[in-house]
């Protein structure tokens, strides 16, 4: 059982994970912005529910076990004036299902949050439940193959780019994915991929990258080009995403 309280209190602390947060939300807009989208659903929001950096939608339901994160997104929703438009249920997911209004969701966003569910087959029998054949699900987690995990491996600081990391089990992580790995468990539960990928090259750890930040040795426009150099290096990003859909 995770303890909420524990991994709210180390979100918040965590070095660089804002700048993160703010790659991972541009690559789901990117997404958003190719296609057509009404309602969405969105299954844990940590300190920056969605509607903070987007808000064409009809309807966005989110869901937020950690109550200081529920808490923090009525607040936000009642000084963006969205209430609406937005709705919140503090619960985690798999409780969920019976308490949501079920519009045909145009997009399910799962962001950085399957690598830290105990059990996947679950939630993602209980993800069936709530979705079209036409739903688009994204979903995010950190890329074992990143630039910096393939880097501590050479340097003999890992055995393996899937070992769980400090900050992995300060979160209560459960895994470290590829592509491949995760692949492979969305299509065994009946799922077929449309798109995926990784983004945002990361040379360094959290807080080897926070601290150059910190001492001005990079900028904003450092870490922009870090997001635009997964073209040449296609495998090699922070995270990886994958979008997929009902296999009808």
């Amino acid at each position: 059982m995770r303890n909420l309280i524990d991994y709210t209190e180390n979100y918040l602390k965590h070095p660089f994970e804002n700048y993160q947060i703010f790659y991972r939300k541009k690559r789901i807009i990117e997404l958003l912005n190719s296609i057509v989208h009404r309602n969405i659903l969105e299954i844990g929001c940590g300190t920056d529910p969605f509607f903070k950096f987007y808000d064409d939608f009809n309807k966005l339901v989110i869901i937020e076990p950690s109550i200081n994160f529920y808490e923090n997104a009525i607040q936000e929703v009642i000084k963006n004036n969205l209430n609406d438009r937005v709705v919140l249920i503090n619960d985690f997911f798999e409780n969920s299902v019976n308490r949501i209004q079920k519009p045909n969701f145009d997009i399910v966003i799962i962001s950085c949050l399957l690598h830290e569910i105990e059990d996947l087959s679950i939630f993602l029998e209980t993800l069936q439940c709530l979705i079209q054949p036409n739903t688009i699900i994204h979903i995010d987690v950190p890329n074992a193959n990143s630039f910096h995990r393939i880097l501590a491996f050479e340097m003999g600081i890992i055995d393996t780019i899937f070992e769980l990391s400090n900050n992995n089990l300060r979160f209560q992580q459960q895994k470290v994915f590829d592509i491949e790995t995760l692949s492979n468990i969305i299509t065994n539960h009946k799922f077929k991929i449309i798109n995926s990928g990784t983004y945002f090259i990361k040379p360094f750890t959290h807080k080897q990258m926070s601290d150059l930040i910190e001492n001005e040795i990079i900028n904003k426009t450092v870490l922009d080009g870090l997001y635009k150099m997964i073209k040449y290096m296609p495998n090699l990003g922070s995270e990886l995403f994958i979008e997929f859909k009902i296999n009808d």
